[in-house]
């Protein structure tokens, strides 16, 4: 399991730091740029606001102003210091009712697109289900999960 160290947010004033073994290759990066170039863009995944990080390095959601979160299959996605993409997805009603997900597949490191409340590789074909769990291969394990805890007004990533 992750915890808050290892991870960072985007943000040029915090410092860089990377995932847990996460690696990527050059032609997991290439195939990246292919997927972006011909249109593999997010149908439903929105960029989450009101995102900050805490003095111990977690990630903190504001779910007042990311609405989409109200309704179970909403998502937003954070991106990382680290050049991956984190998705919040909301999975049930409830305080529990949120996921962490690392949008990076497990077969190759490509970052996954939503596509009709799936997730999808552009690069290989592997599906995972919203909450990260494998559908179909090539690859043989589901998204990488971030430990997360909720209250009415926020979401604790880390």
């Amino acid at each position: 399991m992750l915890n808050a160290s290892d991870f960072t947010l985007e943000n040029p004033a915090v410092t860089s730091e990377k995932v847990a073994g996460a690696s990527f290759s050059r032609r997991a990066m290439l195939c990246g740029a292919v997927a972006a170039i011909f249109g593999f863009i997010p149908e439903n995944a929105i960029a989450a606001t009101g995102v900050s990080q805490t003095k111990d390095r977690k990630i903190r959601v504001d779910l007042k102003v990311n609405k989409v979160l109200a309704k179970v299959g909403g998502v937003v996605q954070i991106p990382l210091s680290d050049g991956s993409t984190l998705a919040l997805v909301r999975t049930a009603l409830g305080a529990k009712g949120f996921t962490a997900l690392n949008l990076s597949c497990t077969h190759n490191g490509v970052t996954v697109m939503e596509q009709n409340q799936t997730w999808t590789c552009p690069a290989h074909g592997s599906k995972f289900a919203l909450n990260g769990k494998l559908i179909n291969g090539p690859a043989q394990t589901g998204l990488m999960k971030y430990p997360v805890a909720a209250t009415s007004s926020a979401v604790i990533i880390g």
